[in-house]
């Protein structure tokens, strides 16, 4: 590709995959990446350095995250947003509209930029692993491997759900570049098609070299695949917990199932998700009720606080950093991503409504608590942004499953787990079904980024907090940058 500069991150060996341990950044020369490649925890190193960058404000920190796609897919509330978030929540990133906002353009064109410089990093990791397998103790050479190709294929996963045609729309419409070898050079722009399955084919490969991944086994990790945890069985956390906060082998299939269902093969989607749901009990085990009673307490007794429900995740980053990344967004001073009210939870005894809010001090406006940094809560629950749940597994699931009995049988199993059990679900239409898998979507991935895929994917004719701005389905679609577009001129 061209654009973008190609920095390699190195730095000294880590203890943990945590975002504020940002390493340092140099100009990439075949000098840099001998001298960094030159042992297994280097290439652990290199790892931990993409997932740090993915931790930033401009992505998952915020703006992939609480900040601008959720925005956009219409939760916050209007009148108490500032800085880039009105622009964002009116849709002013379009080219050809004569009202843009090039401040907001230049947040889109940061997701472009800034994901394939570390999709170029986990290249360059990829480019010399083969010849120094050597360096690798036990399973470490496969399943670092497996990592960075599996991580690899997700951002370019992410990036079609961005910058490419929703599939049911234009599956063969020009989208992105599917870089898979450390260059300098221009790829080539591929459809959407294209790269579903070359995504695919990463994935596939991904998983089989990820089969003795820790997680997989149920085994304690070696410090180069994670950092060492505390056990606590009455908790859920296990030696490998922390095999979350690397793109493991659950997420590889994790994530072939949100492929499949983003090119509308539900045969598959349904197998991948099933195959996830079956490792649910043991290896993603649902939160605990009582983990949610102290939330937002400073006490230092009350250490268990699962406000994110990291058990459940099968993929996560650990932001260190994001007390900093969301005061004056979420929280400090007024906040500016609010709810005036917790209307998409209709029932007061669902856990999102009752235990992940707060009236923030001073209003009476709503703010989530899901990314609330608090000091006295155990490093195995605070500071995680979920990059893929088992909730979702269990949603794909019932959108793909013929029989609509088992099909609410899955929406249930969920809802049973938010305290929701009285709620049951039952005799649904095809519609009503479809309506309630949408409602989920909406309570679960709060501050998530999630819902404005949904409303993508199924091509939904508006967003209906936002019916006033949101004018036509071309605008899920972001544009390349124009520095992009135009070199390939």
């Amino acid at each position: 590709m061209k654009v973008i500069k190609i920095f390699l991150i190195v730095g000294m060996a880590l203890l943990s995959v945590s975002c504020d341990k940002w390493l340092d950044v140099k100009p990439q020369s075949q000098l840099d990446r001998d001298d960094l490649f030159s042992s297994e925890n280097g290439y652990s190193d290199a790892l931990i350095g993409v997932y740090a960058e993915l931790c930033d404000g401009s992505l998952y920190g915020r703006e992939l995250t609480y900040g601008a796609l959720d925005v956009m897919a219409g939760y916050y509330d209007k009148g108490n947003m500032m800085g880039e978030f009105p622009y964002l929540y009116q849709y002013l990133y379009k080219k050809d509209n004569t009202n843009k906002q090039d401040y907001v353009i230049n947040i889109i064109d940061a997701f472009w930029s800034k994901i394939y410089t570390q999709i170029a990093n986990l290249n360059a990791m990829l480019q010399t692993i083969d010849g120094n397998k050597n360096l690798f103790s036990g399973e470490n050479y496969n399943v670092i491997k497996g990592e960075a190709i599996g991580l690899r294929a997700f951002l370019h996963f992410e990036l079609l759900r961005m910058f490419g045609e929703p599939y049911a729309k234009d599956k063969d419409a020009e989208s992105i570049p599917y870089v898979d070898e450390f260059t300098t050079s221009v790829t080539r722009l591929y459809t959407v098609d294209e790269i579903i399955t070359l995504v695919l084919k990463d994935l596939e490969t991904a998983k089989g070299l990820l089969e003795n991944d820790p997680i997989h086994l149920g085994t304690t990790p070696s410090t180069v695949l994670a950092s060492k945890v505390t056990v606590d069985a009455n908790n859920n956390i296990y030696a490998w917990h922390n095999r979350r906060f690397h793109f493991n082998y659950y997420a590889a299939i994790a994530t072939m199932a949100r492929v499949y269902l983003w090119k509308g093969d539900k045969a598959n989607a349904l197998s991948k998700a099933l195959e996830v749901i079956a490792a649910q009990e043991e290896k993603f085990p649902w939160v605990i009720a009582g983990n949610l009673m102290n939330i937002g307490s400073d006490k230092i007794s009350d250490k268990i606080q699962d406000a994110t429900f990291a058990t459940e995740h099968i993929f996560a980053l650990n932001a260190t950093k994001l007390e900093t990344l969301s005061d004056g967004y979420l929280y400090g001073g007024q906040g500016s991503l609010l709810l005036t009210d917790r209307s998409i939870y209709p029932s007061s005894f669902d856990y999102r409504y009752k235990n992940l809010f707060k009236i923030l001090d001073g209003t009476t406006l709503y703010v989530t608590r899901k990314y609330e940094s608090l000091s006295n809560v155990s490093a195995a629950f605070k500071n995680r942004i979920p990059m893929i749940r088992i909730s979702e597994m269990y949603y794909i699931a019932a959108e793909c499953e013929g029989d609509r009995t088992l099909a609410t049988d899955y929406l249930n199993a969920v809802r049973n787990n938010r305290g929701l059990t009285a709620e049951k679900l039952e005799n649904l239409t095809p519609d009503l079904l479809k309506n309630e898998i949408f409602k989920e979507y909406q309570k679960e991935f709060y501050g998530e980024g999630q819902l404005w895929y949904y409303y993508k994917r199924t091509l939904a004719p508006t967003i209906e907090a936002n019916k006033n701005y949101f004018t036509s389905i071309d605008l899920y679609t972001f544009d390349r940058p124009e520095n992009e577009d135009a070199y390939r001129f």
